[in-house]
C-alpha cells in the first residue's frame, strides 16, 4: 500500500514554492499526498521564522501534529524552513519528537536525507549557510489552482533593514538567470497557468548581484511574449529600485497587470533611516506620484510598521496623513516586533504594546474607508475577472479576482449573476462594493 505524506506550509508565498519542491521530492520517493495528517506516515511542516509570532505558530503546529506519532500512523515528522535556520540546535532539545530538521540551506535535499534515514543515518539536523538557488530543472508539484502560480526569480536578501532577519535566514541575494526563469514560465504556460506572480524577497533587485541592472526589464519583456499567460504580477518591489524605465516597461506591456506591491514600511525620514531603509532618491509620496504619472490606474499595495522605536505621536500622525493623501488600494499594517538578533531590537525609546495596538487599529480603520471609496469608484465599470471557484459560503455564487487583486491578500469579486468555469477570464460589470470585496455580474455580449 502506498504511504501518504501530509505537508503543512506556513508563512509566505516564497515558502510555498519551497514546499512545492519538497512535495515533488516526496512523490519521487513513492509517497502519495494527503491533506489529512491522521492518515500520513510522514508529516512535513515548512515553517516561518521571520517574526516571533510566526515562530510561536510554527511550534504550536509541530506539537499539534506530533501527536499523530502516537494516535495516527505517522512514522516520520520533518520540520523545515526559516524557524529551523533561526534556532537550529535549540530545537533538537525542545522537540525530541521531530525526526529531521532542515534549514533553508537543505530544503532541496529532502529526498536524499530521507533516503539516508531509511539506511540508518541518525543525524537529525541539517543546517549551513544558505547558498542554494532553485532552478527550472528542479521538479515542483504546485499546490496553487491550475490557472495561477508563483514564480520565484531570486533567493535571499542583501538589504540591511534593521528589524529584519531574512538575510540571516535566507542568505545573500541570489538571482536566477533570465533564461532559466523564462524556461520555467514557459513550462507553467504549457500546464495551463494564466496568471504568474513574480516573487522574491526583493523582485526589483533581480540581476543586481550579477551586475545586470537591466535584467528585470528584459525578463518582463520576454514574459510578455509567452502565449497563454494573461496576467503577470510583480510582488515585493523595493521602493528605491522603482524607476521610470521599469514603469515604462510595465506601461507598454499587454500582460503585466497594473499592480505593484511596494513595502514602504513608513514615510517619516528619521524612522526610515532608523529602519535602515537605504537613502531614498525620492520620498514615498514622490515615488507614488512617479508611478501614477506613468500608469494612472496602477493598483498599489504596501505594508507599514507602526510603533517602531522612537515613533512619536506626531510621526504616527504624519503616517496617517500620508495614507489618507496617497490612498493605497491595499494596505497591510504590522506592529513593530523586536526580533532577537536584529539591531532594531536594541534601539531605545520603545513603544508600549497598548500604544502599538491602538495605532495599528487606527490606521486599519482609516484604510478601511479608503478601500471602500476606491472600490466604489469602479461601480458600473466592465472589467475582466479570473474565476477561482464558488464563493466560500455558498455554491450559488462564483468568486474571482480583478487584475488589481493579488491572490489571497486583496479581497475578491463576488459574481452574483452568470455562469463560468474555474480558470476562465470573463468580463463582469461591477454593481456594488463592500469594505474589501466587490459584487458583479457576468456581461452578456
Amino acid at each position: 500500500m502506498k504511504p501518504f505524506a501530509a505537508i503543512i506550509s506556513l508563512g509566505c508565498a516564497k515558502n510555498l514554492v519551497d514546499s512545492e519542491v519538497m512535495v515533488s521530492q516526496l512523490t519521487e520517493l513513492g509517497y502519495g499526498v494527503t491533506s489529512d495528517p491522521s492518515e500520513a506516515s510522514l508529516i512535513l511542516v515548512n515553517t516561518c521564522g521571520f517574526l516571533e509570532s510566526a515562530v510561536e505558530e510554527a511550534i504550536e503546529t509541530v506539537l499539534e501534529v506530533a501527536r499523530y506519532k502516537d494516535d495516527g500512523c505517522c512514522k516520520r515528522l520533518v520540520v523545515a524552513g526559516c524557524m529551523v535556520q533561526r534556532y537550529a540546535k535549540k530545537l533538537l532539545r525542545l522537540m525530541p519528537e521531530v525526526d529531521c530538521f532542515l534549514g533553508t540551506s537543505h530544503l532541496y535535499e529532502l529526498k536524499s536525507i530521507l533516503t539516508d534515514r531509511e539506511a540508518g543515518v541518525t543525524k537529525r539536523l541539517w543546517i549551513s549557510a544558505p547558498r542554494f538557488l532553485f532552478e527550472s530543472g528542479f521538479s515542483r508539484l504546485r499546490s496553487t489552482p491550475f490557472f495561477t502560480a508563483y514564480l520565484k526569480i531570486a533567493e535571499g536578501c542583501s538589504n540591511r533593514c534593521t528589524y529584519c532577519l531574512i538575510p540571516h535566514l535566507r542568505g545573500p541575494y541570489r538571482s536566477r538567470s533570465v533564461e532559466d526563469v523564462l524556461m520555467e514560465a514557459q513550462c507553467l504556460a504549457a500546464e495551463g497557468v494564466k496568471e504568474i506572480n513574480l516573487i522574491a524577497q526583493d523582485t526589483t533587485a533581480f540581476g543586481s548581484d550579477l551586475a545586470d541592472p537591466d535584467a528585470l526589464c528584459r525578463l518582463l519583456v520576454s514574459l510578455d511574449g509567452i502565449e497563454g499567460i494573461a496576467w503577470i504580477r510583480l510582488l515585493y518591489a523595493y521602493p528605491d529600485r522603482i524607476d521610470g524605465t521599469l514603469l515604462q516597461t510595465m506601461a507598454q506591456s499587454t500582460r503585466i497587470v497594473p499592480y505593484l506591491d511596494i513595502p514602504l514600511q513608513h514615510c517619516v525620514p528619521k524612522i526610515l533611516k532608523s529602519m535602515g531603509r537605504g537613502t531614498p532618491t525620492r520620498n514615498p509620496e514622490q515615488l507614488i506620484e512617479l508611478i501614477r504619472s506613468h500608469i494612472p490606474d496602477m493598483a498599489l499595495r504596501t505594508s507599514l510598521i507602526v510603533g517602531f522605536p522612537g515613533e512619536t505621536e506626531r510621526d504616527f500622525r504624519s503616517l496617517v496623513d500620508f495614507v489618507e493623501r496617497v490612498e493605497f488600494d491595499h494596505l497591510g499594517v504590522f506592529a513593530f516586533s523586536p526580533e532577537s538578533g536584529t539591531s532594531a531590537a536594541t534601539l531605545p525609546r520603545r513603544i508600549g504594546k497598548t500604544v502599538k495596538d491602538e495605532r495599528l487599529a487606527s490606521l486599519l480603520a482609516v484604510q478601511q474607508s479608503i478601500s471602500r471609496r476606491r472600490l466604489a469608484s469602479r461601480t458600473g465599470r466592465v472589467a475582466p475577472v479570473l474565476i477561482e471557484g464558488f464563493h466560500p459560503e455558498t455554491e450559488l455564487l462564483l468568486s474571482g479576482r480583478l487584475a488589481t487583486q493579488a491572490p489571497e491578500v486583496d479581497g475578491r469579486v463576488i459574481v452574483t449573476k452568470g455562469r463560468a468555469n474555474v480558470g476562465d477570464l470573463v468580463a463582469v460589470r461591477i454593481n456594488s462594493v463592500h469594505d474589501y470585496d466587490l459584487e458583479a455580474e457576468i456581461c452578456d455580449f
